[in-house]
């Protein structure tokens, strides 16, 4: 019953029960997690979800845990936009991969569909898919594990390219093969 309650209540009565739940909470307590979010957030670059978890493993009540990130988020040290837009830059510089994968990554770090969604049209926009298979076949080129058509197609594939990308980079070498 006390569930059910809770789940009717608007996104402006959550805020306003937060706020006052919030007071209650000594200062010194409340900049305890916010201290301990900024220290993650300085050794490295996290989303929300990711800063909730923290919280919460380190025994921040869900209020204390809401408080905290809506003031990450006022002072613009939790963006999971512009978080989803480094980390795409950075992975596909490191090591290119396809869109399958990316997506997979970024879910993962607990950004939202509709942020990967923009991220992956961003990303995708500047480099092409297939450009980014054609360096992950020339990186693969000096090692050994490019020695058959076969083995590129399974690289490209573990890498996140779809089936075009993949005939698209592997057909001249299974031509030149036979």
């Amino acid at each position: 019953m006390k569930r059910e309650a809770q789940d009717r209540l608007s996104a402006s009565d959550r805020r306003m029960r937060d706020m006052l739940h919030a007071s209650r909470f000594t200062g010194v307590e409340q900049d305890r997690w916010l201290e301990l979010a900024v220290r993650a957030l300085a050794r490295s670059d996290r989303t929300t979800a990711q800063v909730e978890r923290l919280l919460v493993a380190k025994g921040a009540s869900p209020a204390q845990v809401r408080v905290t990130v809506r003031r990450l988020t006022s002072l613009q040290y939790l963006n999971d936009e512009a978080f989803a837009v480094r980390w795409a830059e950075r992975r596909l510089a490191r090591m290119p991969m396809g869109r399958t994968r990316l997506q997979d990554e970024l879910l993962a770090t607990g950004c939202s569909e509709r942020i990967v969604h923009a991220t992956l049209r961003a990303a995708y926009r500047k480099v092409s898919e297939q450009d980014l298979a054609m360096q992950v076949l020339t990186r693969a080129s000096r090692t050994a594990s490019a020695k058959t058509p076969s083995r590129v197609a399974r690289l490209l594939s573990q890498r996140g390219f779809d089936e075009d990308t993949i005939e698209t980079v592997v057909g001249p070498l299974m031509r030149q093969e036979s």
